[in-house]
C-alpha cells in the first residue's frame, strides 16, 4: 500500500496572482491559495503545519518565488509541493512556459516568471526532499501564443520534472478557468472537493494518480477544460491526502473487489494515456515530414520558373548584401543549395531571372537566390562611387560567369569603381585568401596598420607593388599587404 507523505518532514509552496497590471484579473485565485492552504492543513487530509505551508500570494519578481521554492525544497526530507495558479503565458518564438507575475506583459515574455528556472529551484542540488509534486492551475491569454501546439500538451509535455507528479489545468482562457459565480478556478475548485470529500472505493491514501483521475472526471462530467498528468519514477504514486470518504465509511472501500475495480481502471486509463501519447507523436512527426515536403516541392517550382526565364537585359547589375543567412542554389535545378550568401559580404547582382536572382560570389561561383527580400542595395566597394556605376550598367549576365571574358567584364565594373589600378598597371586584379591572420599597412608610409586580413575571407589585390599587393578589405579600406607568402588565389 502507498505511504501518506510524512507531513512533518514536508513543505508545501502555494503561488498565486489575482491581480496584473496589465493581464486580466483572476478574482477566484485568491479565494485557490485559502482553500488549499486549508485542505493542505487540515489533519484529516494530510496535516501540515502552519509554517510548512507558505503561501506567496502578488510576487511582482521571479526571485521572491524561486528563493522560497529553493529553500523549502532543502528543508523538506520526505516531499515538497509546489502550486502555482494565475496567467501562464507562452514565449511565441519558443513555445516555452511563463508564469505571469503581477507586472508581466504577454508582449515582453522576461517579465514573468520562466519555468524552466522554477524547475531548476525544484531540481536543486541541494534540495532533501525525496519526492516532488507541481501543481499549475494556468490560464493562457489567448491561444495565438500556443502556436500550433493545444494547450494542455504544451504546458504538461514541457513542465514535467524528474522524479516529479505534475498535474496540470489545460484552460486556454479566463472563462474556461474561472467560470462566473463560482468560488474556486474550475480545476482548483475540483482538486480542493477531491481532497475534501474523498473518494468512493479509492484507496487511501490518495495517490497522485488516482487524485488526477477522480479531478479528471469531475471536469469531463461538467464539459470543462481536462487536465494533463505526467509522472517521473514512480511519482504517482506519491500520497498528499487521506482519504475522508473510507474513514467516513469505517474502510468499506479497501476490500479486495473495490481493489480489483481500481487497479483494472487505473490500467485502462494508462493504457489510453499511452496511445494517446503515441498518436500524438506520430501526428507531429506526419505534420513534419509533410511540411518538409511541401517545402522541397516549393523550392523546386521557384527554380524551375527562375531557370526558365528570360534575364531581364532592362536592369543592370548591382552590388547588394543580405540581412540574415540565404541559401544559394545552382542553375542545374537541384532543390538543396550549394552554399549560402552571409550577412556583412557584398555580392553582386547580375539578372532577375523572374523573382529570382542571379548572384555572383567573390569565389567566382554563381547561382539563384530566391529570397530576395529586404536586400541592402549599395556601392561597393568604394564610397563616393557612381550608383549604380557605368561599367557594372553595361556588365550583362553573359559576361560576369567563369572564364576570361566574365573576368573581364568584373574587371571593367571594379576599375570604374576605383578599386583596380589604371591602365598602365602590369598586373590584374585577382581574389585571394591568407593562410593566417596578416596586417594591412598604410600607402602613406606612416606605419598604420589599417585593417586585419583573416583566414577564409577572399579579398581583392588591386595591384602588385613589387614583393607587396595593394589590396582591398570587404568594408572598402585599402592597404599593402607586405607579408604574400602563402595566400591562396582564386
Amino acid at each position: 500500500m502507498v505511504a501518506l507523505s510524512d507531513p512533518a518532514r514536508s513543505q508545501a509552496v502555494l503561488v498565486g496572482v489575482h491581480e496584473y497590471a496589465v493581464l486580466e484579473g483572476l478574482p477566484a485565485v485568491a479565494a485557490n491559495l485559502r482553500g488549499l492552504r486549508e485542505a493542505l492543513t487540515e489533519p484529516t487530509i494530510w496535516g501540515l503545519a502552519e509554517d510548512s505551508c507558505t503561501v506567496i500570494e502578488q510576487p511582482s519578481r521571479a526571485d521572491q518565488v524561486l528563493d522560497v521554492v529553493r529553500e523549502k525544497g532543502r528543508l523538506a526530507e520526505d516531499t515538497l509541493l509546489v502550486y502555482y495558479a494565475g496567467h501562464g503565458l507562452t514565449d511565441p518564438h519558443t513555445d516555452e512556459l511563463y508564469l505571469a507575475l503581477t507586472g508581466s506583459d504577454p508582449e515582453r515574455e522576461y517579465t514573468a516568471l520562466r519555468y524552466e528556472y522554477l524547475r531548476r529551484a525544484v531540481v536543486d542540488l541541494g534540495a532533501r526532499a525525496r519526492r516532488t509534486v507541481v501543481i499549475l492551475d494556468c490560464c493562457y491569454s489567448g491561444r495565438a501564443l500556443l502556436g500550433r501546439m493545444s494547450a494542455s500538451t504544451h504546458i504538461a509535455d514541457q513542465a514535467v520534472v524528474e522524479g516529479t507528479c505534475l498535474l496540470t489545468a489545460s484552460a486556454e482562457t479566463r472563462p474556461a478557468l474561472s467560470p462566473p459565480g463560482e468560488t474556486y478556478t474550475a480545476f482548483t475548485g475540483e482538486l480542493i472537493g477531491v481532497l475534501r470529500e474523498g473518494i468512493a472505493e479509492g484507496p487511501d491514501p490518495v495517490d497522485m494518480g488516482t487524485l488526477y483521475r477522480h479531478v479528471y472526471q469531475r471536469l469531463a462530467a461538467r464539459s470543462r477544460p481536462l487536465p494533463q498528468q505526467r509522472s517521473r519514477n514512480t511519482g504517482g504514486l506519491i500520497a498528499i491526502a487521506r482519504n475522508r470518504f473510507a474513514r467516513g465509511s469505517e474502510g468499506a472501500e479497501g476490500s479486495d473487489a473495490a481493489a480489483r475495480r481500481l487497479q483494472e481502471a487505473t490500467e485502462r486509463l494508462a493504457a489510453m494515456e499511452a496511445r494517446e501519447a503515441r498518436l500524438r507523436q506520430e501526428s507531429e512527426e506526419l505534420r513534419r515530414a509533410v511540411e518538409e515536403r511541401f517545402e522541397r516541392l516549393e523550392i523546386l517550382g521557384r527554380l524551375t520558373r527562375a531557370i526558365a526565364a528570360v534575364p531581364d537585359s532592362g536592369s543592370p547589375p548591382f552590388w547588394f548584401a543580405v540581412p540574415v543567412r540565404r541559401p544559394l542554389f545552382g542553375e542545374d535545378g537541384r532543390p538543396d543549395p550549394f552554399s549560402h550568401l552571409m550577412p556583412g559580404v557584398w555580392y553582386l547582382g547580375v539578372a532577375w531571372r523572374g523573382d529570382a536572382l542571379l548572384v555572383v560570389c567573390g569565389d567566382g561561383s554563381q547561382g539563384l537566390l530566391l529570397d530576395t527580400g529586404d536586400l541592402e542595395i549599395g556601392v561597393h566597394p568604394t564610397e563616393g562611387a557612381p550608383d549604380p556605376p557605368r561599367a557594372l550598367r553595361e556588365t550583362r549576365m553573359g559576361a560576369v560567369g567563369a572564364g576570361p571574358e566574365g573576368a573581364s567584364g568584373i574587371r571593367s565594373a571594379l576599375d570604374e569603381l576605383g578599386v583596380a589600378p589604371g591602365p598602365e598597371r602590369p598586373s590584374q586584379p585577382f581574389w585571394f585568401a591568407v593562410p593566417v591572420p596578416r596586417p594591412l599597412w598604410s600607402e602613406d608610409g606612416s606605419g598604420r596598420i589599417v585593417a586585419e586580413l583573416a583566414p577564409g575571407v577572399w579579398y581583392l589585390a588591386v595591384e602588385r607593388r613589387g614583393e607587396a599587393i595593394l589590396a582591398q578589405a570587404q568594408d572598402s579600406r585599402r592597404g599593402l599587404l607586405l607579408d604574400t607568402t602563402g595566400i591562396q588565389c582564386d
